[in-house]
């Protein structure tokens, strides 16, 4: 969760606003209090949906139906507002995780966890197709992990938000590598869409991939309509032949709800109610989770790498003379209050012992959230590289930046924050904003490395198109740079496959041959490059949140970025 930014309302009806939960397709999601005291979750419609011909009217139809939805594993509808100026609706607050973040955190489930997690699945398509709702968005950020069971949310919004087809309103009614194949092609969606959705939903939580692979969103809808879903990873082979079921193209060869539920079986010795397993990280903060990347300028909230020390991860700390165990078991309301999320029940037995043995996941090498309201120093929280900024305005207050301005601004670390030669992998991401379409190259993030930068996360004005880089190489994307718009852009070098990748948003937009894995002995710089000897490439615009990590980042941890 973030605090609230000076745009944000305070209260919306009787709920009062206590801190940002996310966004998505629909609007923001806000953590509320409710006038007895009840933490909710709060959504608020965007505005930009309540111009559509006809929105109020298909909101509140839908809000109407979800109040019908009950079940042990949805969030129901508290309240909801469809004539208000921006329209809104209350559901109930899930302490824990999304199974997204989750699997991104901790890695795939077991199979005794991924058949208790289709069964709660099951159990709620079962509550919501028999009021004739369709989800059409179940995804893995859609499913939250209460310590008690899954819980899924967001059912009946994506058809109020998106309309009958993916072209009615020029958005997906759904997401793309979680979308069925009728949903892609715009033919008519059944409780069947469901079950495809939940079969890659089940075989993400299994492998921790989309069974249709990464990359383009373009490429993935085609692989959803023509290509068979790739389960091999999936080790058990009745879990296996289950999910394999639910992703058939036909919908009528897919499961019912309650066919899963009679394959699964019935829940073993170790229920949904199992005991927490897995200390959650700091960041697993209560449900509805997905904070968006610019309204983040806290550090990462991984594991400790050996060589730094422990306090700069930051924690909550379980209560002095405590166990951490003692700390997790008690009680869901009481973790979610302190910011850490709930006990993760889909955990393996307590005859398999603690997971910390397992890598994990990787933990920036340095942070510069460039926040700082005055002064020539750009902290980061991440090490001690702090960077020496010049000419740099800071954005203090609820957005906090640094506004570079085309000609002069930069920030320098003293010493190199990554290794970038031959066989080093590493990662840069920023949230960028441009004030102007440059003219020239603008580079965003770089290393200095003699008559050139050892890598370039920057604006291609060759192309003009965002760019990962080494000299003499380029990963172009293929979306349109847009001035005054905050965009996310990470650059990957895989020093193993010698690959450059640019994501761009979280999507993966471009790869290519890293042909000239240059060292770079010099230190990092934001806002502008070296070429020839000489500072280059500088940045218009604005920029915050810089991080880079000494690693190859997967495609899932680079979303759960955005």
């Amino acid at each position: 969760m973030s605090s609230l930014r000076p745009e944000d309302p305070r209260s919306i009806g009787d709920y009062q606003l206590l801190g940002r939960l996310g966004a998505g397709g629909m609007g923001r999601v806000y953590l509320g209090r409710s006038p007895g005291g009840r933490d909710v979750a709060v959504k608020v419609v965007h505005v930009e949906l309540v111009r559509r011909p006809e929105f109020r009217s298909r909101f509140r139809r839908e809000v109407e139906a979800a109040r019908l939805v009950s079940g042990a594993f949805t969030a129901p509808v508290i309240d909801a507002d469809p004539d208000a100026p921006l329209p809104w609706l209350v559901t109930s607050y899930i302490a824990g995780p999304s199974l997204e973040q989750a699997v991104v955190e901790q890695g795939p489930f077991g199979t005794d966890a991924v058949r208790r997690l289709a069964a709660g699945l099951a159990e709620a398509l079962v509550s919501i197709h028999s009021v004739n709702l369709v989800h059409r968005d179940l995804k893995p950020s859609n499913v939250l992990l209460a310590q008690d069971g899954p819980r899924v949310i967001d059912f009946g919004i994506v058809r109020s938000v998106e309309g009958d087809s993916i072209t009615g309103t020029g958005h997906m009614a759904g997401s793309p590598g979680f979308m069925a194949p009728e949903q892609v092609s715009g033919d008519e969606i059944t409780p069947a869409t469901d079950i495809f959705c939940l079969g890659a939903v089940l075989a993400f939580a299994a492998t921790g991939g989309n069974p249709f692979g990464a990359g383009p969103t373009p490429a993935l809808l085609y692989r959803v309509v023509h290509n068979e879903p790739d389960v091999t990873a999936v080790g058990d082979p009745a879990l296996r032949a289950l999910i394999a079921a639910c992703l058939a193209k036909d919908p009528a060869d897919r499961p019912t709800p309650r066919d899963i539920l009679a394959r699964i079986g019935p829940a073993d010795a170790e229920s949904t109610m199992a005991l927490p397993r897995i200390p959650p990280g700091p960041d697993t903060a209560a449900g509805h989770t997905h904070v968006p990347g610019p309204a983040r300028r806290t550090r990462e909230a991984d594991p400790p790498r050996p060589a730094r020390p422990a306090t700069q991860v930051e924690p909550t700390p379980a209560p002095a003379g405590r166990s951490r165990r003692a700390f997790l078991l008690s009680g869901a309301g009481a973790v979610a209050a302190l910011g850490v999320g709930a006990g993760l029940w889909f955990n393996r037995p307590e005859s398999a012992g603690p997971p910390e043995s397992a890598p994990g996941p990787a933990q920036p090498v340095g942070v510069w959230p460039l926040d700082e309201a005055s002064g020539a120093l750009a902290r980061d929280t991440a090490g001690d590289n702090d960077g020496t900024a010049s000419g740099v305005r800071w954005r203090a207050g609820g957005e906090g930046a640094a506004e570079f301005d085309g000609n002069g601004s930069q920030i320098i670390t003293e010493v190199p924050v990554l290794r970038t030669g031959a066989g080093r992998s590493f990662t840069v991401a920023a949230w960028v904003r441009l004030a102007t379409e440059p003219g020239t190259f603008a580079t965003v993030v770089s290393q200095e490395a003699g008559d050139a930068s050892g890598f370039y996360l920057q604006y291609s004005s060759d192309e003009q198109r965002w760019a990962f880089a080494r000299p003499g190489q380029r990963a172009v994307g293929y979306s349109v740079p847009a001035v005054n718009t905050w965009t996310h852009l990470v650059g990957v070098c895989d020093g193993a496959g010698r690959k450059l990748r640019l994501y761009v948003d979280g999507v993966q937009q471009a790869e290519t041959r890293d042909i000239r894995p240059l060292p770079a002995p010099g230190g990092l710089m934001i806002g502008r490059a070296t070429y020839e000897g000489r500072p280059s490439d500088f940045f218009p615009g604005a920029i915050r949140d810089v991080r880079v990590f000494d690693r190859a980042l997967t495609s899932a941890r680079i979303k759960a970025l955005v």
